[in-house]
């Protein structure tokens, strides 16, 4: 059986992949060559120019961050770059001369961003980030290159906890999970308590107490960590820890206290009725001593209880006595 022959356009495809996996291999291969040295920005062009140093007149804005996630993002900025300028970037992680990750992108923006998610990491691995702008027949090329230690950012501040206690906010928390330091003072933070973007920065410290706690106020508490001038790493802010709600007692009733209230207000209510009610409710309940009338005081002294319906004797005669003088016959007498 004869095979048909491969499309010419097939083997050139193929011959072009392979050129360009061997020129990105040899590529990794000479960047990480150079990467024996960190913190170090290398400057070359097409005239022969080579500069090791300072570089930070000519390119604006780079940097490179591995975030707890191993996610490693490079940013750049070239706002005075030509206009015809074609400008790609390639990142590798390196571990002495050996390439462990890598990524390449042609035509980029001036400014911009591109992540590469790594496997693994290590603490000695190095990060370079290669610029290469070229102009007609002119080129200019970077490379920065990153010990992994001062680009990898801290995660927050861990187990934090808020609660009002003597009219204070007490805060306490842990220390970030950085295993390559344990002392209080390598670390800054950052204290939010929701006052509208005023941050409290504290250094060496777990613990915070905020005086005279508005109990009104429901404090919404968050830190972000990074690592002091005191000790060696990333200086760059971590992300926001979540968030932690502190209410003041007052506002959380009890359910003690809600039934207490619910039984309490209709008692209440209840006496208020009955004061307006009944006006003389006070006399009910004290009655004042009986003061009875004189005409009564002569049935309450004596002591036979019958003669109380009797009714008073009659009060005494007296004898009137008139007499009668007869004009005519009996005339000079009196009877």
């Amino acid at each position: 059986m004869k095979l048909c022959p491969a499309p010419p356009i097939l083997w050139l495809s193929l011959l072009v992949l392979l050129v360009s996996q061997r020129e990105t291999k040899g590529r990794d291969s000479d960047l990480c060559e150079k990467s024996n040295d960190i913190d170090i920005a290398l400057r070359q062009d097409s005239t022969g120019f080579n500069m090791d140093g300072d570089v930070s007149d000519e390119i604006e804005a780079s940097n490179c961050l591995l975030y707890p996630n191993l996610t490693l993002n490079c940013s750049w900025s070239f706002r005075t770059l030509e206009k015809d300028a074609q400008l790609s970037v390639y990142i590798s992680v390196c571990n002495g001369d050996t390439s462990v990750e890598s990524r390449s992108q042609d035509s980029v923006e001036r400014v911009g961003s591109v992540s590469l998610m790594l496997n693994e990491t290590e603490m000695d691995y190095q990060i370079i980030l290669h610029f290469n702008m070229s102009l007609d027949d002119k080129w200019t090329a970077y490379t920065l290159v990153y010990g992994m230690e001062t680009q990898l950012v801290l995660p927050p501040p861990r187990n934090i906890s808020a609660s009002i206690k003597g009219g204070s906010l007490n805060i306490t928390w842990d220390l970030p999970d950085w295993e390559r330091a344990n002392n209080d003072e390598c670390y800054d933070y950052q204290l939010d308590m929701g006052d509208q973007g005023y941050s409290r920065n504290l250094t060496g410290k777990v613990f915070y107490t905020e005086p005279n706690a508005d109990p009104s106020r429901t404090y919404r508490v968050r830190m972000r960590a990074r690592m002091s001038t005191a000790c060696y790493g990333c200086d760059h802010w971590s992300d926001w820890s979540p968030t932690v709600t502190v209410e003041h007692s007052l506002g959380r009733l009890d359910p003690l206290v809600i039934i207490s209230i619910s039984l309490g207000i209709p008692m209440i209510l209840l006496t208020l009725l009955l004061l307006l009610r009944h006006q003389r409710f006070t006399e009910v309940l004290f009655p004042p001593i009986p003061h009875p009338p004189a005409k009564y005081k002569y049935f309450l002294e004596r002591s036979d209880p019958l003669t109380f319906f009797q009714q008073a004797p009659p009060a005494k005669v007296e004898e009137v006595i008139t007499e009668v003088e007869d004009a005519d016959q009996n005339a000079g007498k009196t009877y």
